[in-house]
């Protein structure tokens, strides 16, 4: 596995890495309580294998699964007793945000600028070699997911909400995304992105960054298993 602590490296803009997570973004715009949230779970499941694919390289099958969780759930439950409650309050917010739909086009922003990030760490890993069949994928799952919940989209939010502005008839879009492919039916949201990417990038590499401190902090706190390799490795070391 390639040295958790170096210094990320700058990429060319590639729109595959980016589509299917501003397609989960965009499901914030869906007015159908439950419908936004099957499709924003398909496009993130889709971005790690998708991400594997542009960039050749493999995924273990547990690593494509992990990594395509969402960081939360629908509602916090206690109790089986907090299940109806949690229901109907996702319904009600869901609803009355549509009908304002400024909420539904902030939502929006926010969940675009967070895909963002997220699909370019899962870019970083992939090139990375961290989430292949034979390498320690569980340790950089989890690093993941406690990078992604701290980080601060913020400074993405205003290319987001260009975005989202510049987006028509939003189910229409998703299903024929859904059908056809995210990076050939979205391919007209990537021009902002694209023209402002120099600046974009640096504001995604922060996520990369911590992500190595992370990885590397983690390798101190709780090293490795030997591996038989290592171990032949030592053996041959002492008898020499």
């Amino acid at each position: 596995m390639p040295d958790p602590g170096a210094i990320p490296r700058h990429t060319t803009f590639d729109w595959r890495i980016y589509a299917e997570a501003t397609c989960a973004g965009l499901t914030a715009l869906l007015p159908i309580p439950f419908l936004d949230l099957a499709f924003e779970a398909y496009f993130r499941r889709r971005m790690p294998a998708t991400i594997a694919k542009v960039r050749n390289q493999d995924l273990a099958d547990g690593a494509r699964r992990r990594l395509g969780q969402g960081l939360g759930t629908l509602i916090s439950i206690e109790g089986c007793l907090a299940l109806p409650l949690g229901v109907v309050r996702y319904i009600v917010k869901k609803i009355w945000r549509k009908v304002i739909y400024i909420f539904a086009i902030a939502d929006a922003t926010s969940l675009v600028s967070a895909y963002w990030h997220r699909a370019y760490l899962l870019d970083h890993m992939v090139r990375g070699g961290h989430a292949g069949p034979d390498v320690d994928w569980p340790r950089a799952a989890i690093v993941f997911e406690h990078v992604l919940a701290e980080t601060d989209t913020g400074p993405l939010m205003g290319l987001a909400r260009q975005t989202v502005a510049s987006v028509h008839r939003v189910f229409r879009l998703l299903v024929l995304a859904r059908r056809r492919g995210a990076a050939e039916e979205t391919e007209s949201l990537s021009t902002i992105l694209q023209s402002h990417w120099d600046a974009a990038e640096s504001s995604l590499m922060e996520v990369a960054v911590r992500y190595n401190a992370e990885y590397a902090r983690s390798l101190d706190l709780s090293p490795p298993a030997p591996t038989a390799a290592d171990e032949v490795r030592q053996l041959n070391r002492d008898n020499g």
